[in-house]
C-alpha cells in the first residue's frame, strides 16, 4: 500500500474521531453530557442547575415561551423559539441598556464595531442597546453545552457594557 494514502487514510480516521467527540478537547462524561430534550422545563432546570435563578414567564397561547434568568450580575430574558409539540429549536439569551433618557448617545459605530469582533449581536432599538446571543437546540443539547453558552454570553455582556458610553 502507498505511504502517503496510508497517513491521509489514518489521518482522516483520527479527525473523525475528533469529530465525533466534539471536535476539541476532552469529551465531557456523564450526566452533563447527555442529550437533553430541548423543552422549556428542562432549558429552565439546566440553568437552575448551572446556578441561576429562572423564572418562567406567564404562557401566552400567541408566543413561544420565555424566562426571566437572574445571574446575579445581571438579569437576562431567554427566548425559547421554533417550539412544536412543546419541543424547541432555539434558545436566545438578551440584555439590554436603557438609553432613552439620552438618545442622542446611542451610538450605532460601538455596535457594528462590536458585531465585527464577537460572536453575540448587538444593536441599537427604541432607546436601547440590546446584545443577543442564540443557541441552536434542535434535536437536543447537552447541559455543559448551555453553561458554557451562558458562561460565554455573559462574559460578553460584562464586556460590551464596559464599552458603553
Amino acid at each position: 500500500m502507498n505511504k502517503k494514502i496510508f497517513l491521509a487514510g489514518a489521518l482522516l480516521l483520527s479527525l473523525s474521531g475528533a469529530a465525533l467527540a466534539g471536535g476539541a478537547g476532552a469529551p465531557v462524561t456523564g450526566a452533563n453530557a447527555q442529550v437533553q430534550a430541548a423543552t422549556p422545563a428542562a432549558i429552565a432546570a439546566a440553568l437552575r442547575e448551572a446556578g441561576y435563578k429562572v423564572t418562567m414567564n406567564p404562557t401566552d397561547p400567541d408566543s413561544d415561551p420565555s424566562m426571566t434568568v437572574d445571574t446575579g450580575d445581571y438579569e437576562v430574558d431567554v427566548w425559547l423559539s421554533g417550539c412544536k409539540a412543546g419541543i424547541c429549536s432555539r434558545a436566545t439569551a438578551s440584555s439590554y441598556w436603557d438609553y432613552s433618557d439620552d438618545e442622542g448617545s446611542l451610538d450605532t459605530e460601538l455596535t457594528n464595531d462590536w458585531n465585527g469582533n464577537y460572536y453575540t449581536q448587538a444593536y441599537v432599538y427604541e432607546g436601547s442597546y440590546y446584545l443577543d446571543s442564540t443557541m441552536p437546540i434542535r434535536g437536543g443539547y447537552t447541559k455543559a453545552a448551555l453553561k458554557a453558552w451562558m458562561v460565554d454570553y455573559l462574559d460578553d455582556v460584562s464586556a460590551f457594557e464596559e464599552e458603553l458610553p
